[in-house]
């Protein structure tokens, strides 16, 4: 009897163990669901944050060029839809740096002035947008008869550099991107 009742409470002890060692078990599974659950709710957070401040990086950009004005008329570049806001791309480039790619659509297919446009948008950018930046202007493909061409011109440092020292360009190009251009 004396040894029925000793396996009886091996059995329990055994019994328990086990219930204690399930629920830990249990709770540990628990536990690492709901670190796994904020882990991943941290992930959506943060590129929540991100695309909010991206979509805030753009709006911001396009209200500095979007009153640009266009170099033969004293309409803005926005009132003749040269630059919208769906063609200002902003993404994340680096930690510490975003990548911004205007897309502009000429007044006329064969617009003379197309490249002196994308200099007052680099310009305009360079000179009032604070934030470290990689930039690419481009002109919308099918929108202009040389658009190859404007676009290496005025994605190249080296031809920029030499067209802002040109004093006459650079006055032009100032008076297109201050708000006072054509007051």
């Amino acid at each position: 009897m004396n040894s029925i009742t000793g396996f009886l409470r091996k059995l329990t002890i055994s019994s328990n163990t086990n219930d204690t060692i399930a629920n830990n078990d249990r709770n540990t599974s628990t536990n690492q669901n709901e670190v796994a659950s904020n882990i991943k709710g941290s992930n959506s957070e943060k590129t929540q944050e991100m695309s909010n401040q991206l979509v805030t990086e753009r709006e911001t950009i396009y209200d500095l060029i979007k009153d640009i004005r266009d170099p033969e008329k004293p309409e803005t570049l926005e009132e003749l839809n040269v630059v919208t806001e769906d063609n200002v791309i902003v993404e994340e480039f680096s930690e510490d740096k975003l990548y911004i790619k205007i897309v502009f659509v000429p007044t006329v297919p064969h617009c003379s002035l197309a490249s002196l446009i994308g200099l007052c948008l680099r310009e305009k950018l360079n000179t009032c947008y604070p934030d470290k930046h990689k930039l690419d202007i481009i002109v919308k493909e099918g929108t202009h008869e040389t658009a190859d061409e404007i676009n290496k011109q005025i994605n190249d440092k080296e031809r920029i550099a030499a067209a802002m020292e040109n004093p006459n360009l650079r006055e032009l190009v100032t008076k297109c991107i201050t708000d006072d251009g054509y007051g």
